[in-house]
């Protein structure tokens, strides 16, 4: 059997290391437009170098593309690149060393602190016009750092409230953890669970005509925030109140605890959040290779 019939497509490459169909898809499709450029210079795929690639990201910023596009661009590249490493068809990848100036990684901002989180906890506790589910969501958001999606999977099973802890379910972007929950947030959460205990699927996912709608959490939560900014009007969003409390667990734990905590894949995603590496950030940025 000759080379050409078993030489796996990037394609096929993508999908062993089980990317979704879309985005497999979107791989394609920006990759196709790079081999198209590289044709059009006379360049081959196997053979295009630093400077080619550098060409190729300035050509896309004058096409107005965002730097930020432009980024996801240059890690698709990447993957490319190691995919022909694998099939023998190159020894280097240009790619690896390139990176967008000006591209800031987001980092926490406007965070609040423990005593801030708890004194909203309490006051949002105290309003007769909030229903339990939005008060319990609220304590998971404040205490064990969830997100939306994570509160559409969660389910009543997950919740043992006899050991004083809850299941996180992972995905294929996040890690599975078991998380402490605090004394504070165990009366309502005993309450609402023993009120719904019996409901399928989701716990705060509300049914209509046995259909469920995980969009409703989304909605529950994004109405929650605005009762949040009346009683605290420097609440912005739920990505923030996330940001401050693996901020603060940080100042508590190790980096490896808080990821596992986070349910982060990678530690660099963890890291972000030390308030101490601002500065080693933008000093990255600077000796990194330049993008203007």
């Amino acid at each position: 059997m000759t080379r050409a019939t078993t030489r796996a497509t990037f394609k096929t490459y993508l999908e062993a290391k089980k990317l979704s169909s879309a985005t497999v898809h979107t791989y394609g499709q920006y990759i196709k437009k790079f081999t198209a450029w590289l044709e059009r210079e006379n360049l081959e795929p196997q053979t295009f170098t630093y400077n080619d690639l550098l060409a190729y990201m300035q050509h896309c910023q004058e096409a107005g593309i965002t730097k930020r596009t432009v980024h996801s661009i240059l890690n698709m590249i990447r993957q490319y690149c190691c995919y022909l490493i694998t099939e023998q068809q190159r020894s280097d990848n240009p790619a690896a060393g390139v990176f967008i100036q000006g591209l800031v990684r987001k980092l926490p901002v406007n965070t609040l602190s423990p005593d801030t989180l708890d004194e909203l906890y309490r006051q949002y506790n105290l309003q007769l016009h909030v229903d339990d589910g939005k008060k319990a969501m609220l304590g998971l958001l404040i205490y064990q750092g969830l997100v939306t999606e994570e509160l559409i999977r969660l389910e009543a099973k997950h919740i043992k409230l006899s050991e004083g802890r809850i299941l996180v379910k992972g995905t294929k972007r996040t890690g599975e953890r078991w998380l402490p929950l605090q004394a504070v947030q165990i009366p309502l959460l005993q309450a609402y669970v023993a009120a719904n205990k019996f409901r399928e699927g989701s716990l705060f996912t509300q049914q209509k005509k046995g259909v469920k709608s995980p969009q409703n959490i989304s909605n529950q939560v994004q109405w929650m925030l605005k009762q949040l900014k009346q009683l605290n009007p420097n609440i912005i969003n739920a990505r923030q109140i996330r940001s401050s409390i693996l901020t603060h667990w940080l100042k508590r734990h190790s980096l490896r605890e808080v990821q596992y905590m986070a349910g982060h894949k990678y530690v660099s995603s963890t890291e972000r959040y030390q308030t101490g590496n601002l500065d080693d950030l933008q000093n990255e940025l600077k000796t990194h290779h330049p993008l203007k």
